[in-house]
């Protein structure tokens, strides 16, 4: 009995991790780097310091290379914690690229999901007539299916990744925190809110 346990889960370790590796090879197919040519850059906010500085040296390379015309950082307001992560990585944006002007934030999105929403309700992204997802491969396959679930016209979405990010670890662990992600954006709209709630604190809560 001990035997068939063990094995059972060695196989499962093993499809897990070709899983991840499968996962992880797909989602790079979602750069597309080299067909951008104008737009607004949407950096995701995370609080990974150099995951975050990863994706504002992408998005300020971009914007310094005529590929994108604007940058906002979207997510990381922690009411709980007194920050404005969105802020935050765009003051670094503003200080790397020597162009204040073109960069703002959105202090009030959480999270992706918060982030895309705002997104979609504002005019300036449907006038922009095309954005362009700033992150790890693998979060903006999620940013893209967030983004087209919500009703009305949008304006294009691409998507840029940073390069690097290829220590195993790494990957495995942003792999099963995308999974963890996709399951709490398919949940009823309550649930999630509540979670998120949980997680990242509100401050209208009790």
């Amino acid at each position: 009995m001990i035997r068939r346990i063990r094995t059972l889960l060695i196989w499962l370790v093993l499809v897990d991790l070709a899983a991840t590796l499968l996962f992880w090879g797909v989602t790079r197919l979602s750069d597309q780097t080299g067909k951008l040519a104008g737009g607004r850059g949407i950096i995701f906010y995370t609080d990974n310091v150099s995951d975050a500085s990863a994706r504002v040296d992408k998005g300020v390379a971009l914007l310094k290379a005529g590929k994108l015309d604007q940058l906002k950082v979207v997510g990381g307001h922690r009411p709980q914690e007194g920050r404005l992560g969105s802020q935050e990585m765009a003051l670094l944006a503003a200080r790397r690229s020597g162009q204040a002007a073109k960069v703002s934030a959105d202090v009030e999105s959480r999270d992706t999901i918060s982030g895309l929403e705002n997104l979609a309700n504002t005019t300036s992204a449907s006038e922009s007539g095309k954005i362009v997802f700033i992150s790890n491969c693998m979060h903006v396959l999620r940013a893209k299916a967030i983004y087209a679930s919500h009703p009305g016209k949008q304006a294009k979405a691409l998507a840029a990744c940073p390069n690097g990010g290829y220590n195993p670890l790494d990957i495995w662990r942003r792999a099963h925190y995308e999974a963890g992600a996709w399951a709490l954006f398919l949940m009823p709209e309550s649930w999630r809110d509540a979670i998120i709630d949980r997680l990242r604190g509100d401050e209208d809560s009790a």
